[in-house]
């Protein structure tokens, strides 16, 4: 009998990232996932991954970023535009390459995805919360986010959803099945304790906020709540936008001894530290999905008070105090927390091991690489996707035994 040939090795699968702004992260909660999930499938799951990269956030373009291949291109067009004109030259210059899949993040960047499902290559789009929401948006700008959530359901290939409650939105609203897979909070480097000292305040001494400026992020009625309350640590805000906004600029005007509005804070070591060291963490993210900021808080061991919607519900469970936005009732729980440091210290231990549990990167960027797979098969096999053949792929069980024995300690 001859011998057989050896077989060739299979050349790694090709996988396209396009819809944020790019690696390494700059601004967003996608940014930061799109990076842990492009580097992993890179490292972890022997990958070609290509990040489609805005040219204007990045002084320099290096043509890799930890192994994966960077693109950049021109994203003109202020916040209305950017993502939106962005996205459509990403998807024509992926759709002359040869890529297996693409992933899209943001499902205002769905009625773009033609081109992909025409050259028959497999698309996933992420579809966030309820993005048109956000009372940012004008009427018609709203309109036109909802519209783009029913084509992202009619086009895509497959839909990533972040929480169940989401999943359970694009079936009942789109009849759309999705797979979840939600985000870690694991981000950036340990805190640096001494970088409290900035802000004027010690562990367990201050109250804080990390939000995007925005209305629908409730950081103006989080603040009048805090100062109706009466309790004497500060408040400490972080956080902009990359544009200029009447709401920013209130939320500015509040700046005081008692409200300490510190901007940005982009150094991972000491915006860490502030989650670690806060008295309690106040997350008023209201426009839907798992939420980094708070998944961020949970893992570095802040008590965390969110606003009562059921994705936070969802994440950080039933045994936890959240707050509606009738007045004084935030002021009363701040005054029952700050007057009961043992509570505030349970809290904090419970969101931790529960973050550490249950919101992986391992895990995350493993269920990826396993639909991607899934999907790519399926393709091959001539196949249409569906529930049933794609499965859950997003396990942290399995990772469990990988976890550090960070423990963490009262503040």
């Amino acid at each position: 009998m001859a011998d057989r040939a050896p077989s060739l090795p299979q050349r790694p699968l090709r996988i396209a990232l396009i819809g944020d702004r790019g690696i390494p992260a700059r601004y967003s909660g996608f940014s930061t996932l799109v990076e842990e999930l492009a580097v992993g499938l890179v490292c972890d799951h022997g990958m070609d991954v290509t990040v489609y990269c805005r040219n204007q956030y990045y002084a320099e373009h290096p043509p890799q970023y930890k192994g994966v291949t960077c693109r950049y291109l021109p994203a003109p067009g202020g916040k209305s535009f950017e993502s939106i004109v962005h996205s459509n030259l990403a998807v024509v210059d992926a759709t002359l390459r040869d890529f297996d899949l693409a992933f899209v993040v943001d499902p205002g960047n769905g009625p773009f995805v033609l081109p992909f499902r025409l050259r028959g290559i497999p698309v996933v789009i992420h579809t966030d919360g309820l993005g048109w929401q956000r009372r940012k948006w004008s009427p018609l700008q709203q309109r036109y986010y909802k519209w783009s959530e029913w084509v992202s359901a009619r086009l895509a290939t497959w839909l990533v959803t972040d929480s169940r409650a989401m999943q359970r939105y694009y079936r009942d609203e789109y009849q759309a099945d999705s797979t979840y897979i939600p985000y870690s909070g694991e981000v950036g480097d340990e805190p640096d304790v001494a970088a409290l000292a900035r802000h004027g305040v010690t562990p367990g001494n201050y109250y804080l906020v990390v939000a995007r400026l925005e209305p629908e992020n409730n950081v103006d009625h989080i603040i009048r709540e805090y100062r109706a309350s009466g309790v004497e640590k500060p408040l400490i805000v972080v956080g902009s936008v990359p544009y200029q906004s009447d709401y920013a600029r209130a939320i500015a005007a509040e700046n005081d001894g008692k409200v300490r509005c510190v901007g940005g804070v982009f150094a991972s070591a000491e915006l860490n530290a502030l989650y670690r060291h806060c008295a309690a963490y106040l997350h008023g993210h209201e426009v839907g999905g798992t939420n980094p900021s708070l998944l961020r808080a949970m893992h570095w061991g802040a008590p965390v008070v969110p606003i009562n919607m059921v994705f936070h519900r969802e994440n950080v469970g039933e045994d936890n105090p959240y707050f509606h936005k009738a007045p004084g009732h935030l002021a009363a729980i701040l005054r029952d927390l700050d007057a009961d440091a043992a509570r505030r210290i349970a809290l904090g231990k419970r969101a931790h091991a529960h973050a550490a549990a249950t919101f992986r990167w391992d895990a995350v960027v493993d269920g990826y690489a396993q639909l991607f797979r899934r999907l790519i098969d399926l393709k091959a096999a001539g196949k249409p996707p569906d529930a049933h053949l794609i499965g859950e792929t997003y396990h942290p069980e399995r990772f469990a035994e990988t976890t550090s024995d960070r423990t963490i300690s009262a503040a």
